[in-house]
């Protein structure tokens, strides 16, 4: 019975299909734009080289001059919905708590930026990110606001994100001080897991 009806839906949507008027030569621009703005690119396929597992070296200061936090990690890159994005989910501990972190990076074909997301463990806020990479695409440069627990409301930070080589990456992440001047606050060095 399931496979009747199954079929009997199929059937009527390919019916319903034929019977749909044609696009209008504007429609068919629209469509073309539409299908041009969702296709992965170039720049799709340089962020695919971060996909697969890495393990993770953190260094965090809290202060300026303030001795520095190091904890250990891991983290695994996916590329998901056809190559269009792709998600880190990260694990290790931070001043001494256990850490999740879950991030989404991208590339706006509309508005050619680099943009990415975060949320972890720290905070039930979110990192918003957006900015550009350079050429050959081994530095990307992102700013946006992320919320601050100290600060009580969200702040401007900005990251970069350098490929040294196919198995070594640097995230550097720079934020407002207790003077409000921007400093390094965090760097993470990611090696390639065997």
């Amino acid at each position: 019975m399931k496979i009747l009806v199954a079929a009997a839906l199929l059937f009527s949507a390919a019916a319903f299909a034929d019977e749909a008027p044609k696009m209008s030569p504007e429609e068919q621009k629209m469509m073309e734009k539409y299908m041009k703005a969702a296709t992965p690119g170039p720049e799709h396929q340089q962020m695919a080289k971060m996909v697969g597992k890495w393990n993770l070296k953190v260094t965090a200061w809290m202060a300026p001059g303030a001795p520095p936090q190091t904890s250990n990690g891991t983290a695994e890159f996916r590329s998901i919905l056809g190559g269009r994005y792709i998600e880190q989910e990260a694990k290790g501990d931070m001043a001494g708590q256990p850490f999740e972190g879950k991030g989404l990076e991208g590339y706006d074909n509309v508005t050619h930026e680099h943009w990415g997301t975060w949320v972890d463990t720290m905070t039930t806020g979110v990192m918003s990110m957006k900015g550009k990479c350079k050429a050959d695409a081994k530095k990307c440069t992102e700013s946006g606001k992320m919320s601050d627990a100290v600060a009580g409301k969200a702040v401007p930070v900005s990251t970069t994100m350098t490929m040294k080589d196919d198995n070594t990456m640097v995230f550097e992440m720079t934020g407002p001080g207790p003077d409000g001047k921007p400093f390094k606050t965090m760097e993470i060095v990611y090696t390639r897991a065997p």
